[in-house]
């Protein structure tokens, strides 16, 4: 899967959909996922979070994914959120997002990673 398409070109993720940011790749460090757009919800509340669940080939060693949001799709408007820097025994991590975030749009950074392995990173809305 490639890496950021650039502005404008971020996908729609709706409520209860799932996407791939990177699906089983061998990323470099310092690259920025695809980003989608999420679908706001025409609620009073907001029912829908959002999470970042990163899997990886084998042990990743020290790493760092860093969930990211913008309100405007350009790379440079990315910020972090947080991170994911540990894995459990099956070598996932994962971040749920607090409420009251309401970004526009999301992406994931590989900022660092110590092991050459495939990585995978999934959103879920």
């Amino acid at each position: 899967m490639p890496g950021y398409a650039g502005t404008g070109k971020a996908a729609l993720l709706r409520e209860n959909e799932q996407r791939y940011l990177w699906q089983n790749e061998l990323i470099a460090a310092g690259s920025l996922s695809i980003a989608f757009t999420l679908a706001r919800v025409n609620r009073s509340y907001y029912p829908w979070g959002l999470s970042f669940e990163a899997t990886f080939s084998a042990a990743p060693g020290i790493f760092e994914i860093d969930s990211m949001a913008a309100n405007n799709d350009v790379a440079a408007n990315y910020i972090s959120l947080s991170t994911i820097s540990t894995v459990n025994s099956a070598n996932v991590g994962r971040w749920d997002m607090t409420p009251g975030l309401w970004p526009r749009y999301v992406a994931a950074y590989l900022k660092s990673l110590t092991n050459p392995v495939n990585v995978t990173v999934q959103v879920t809305r």
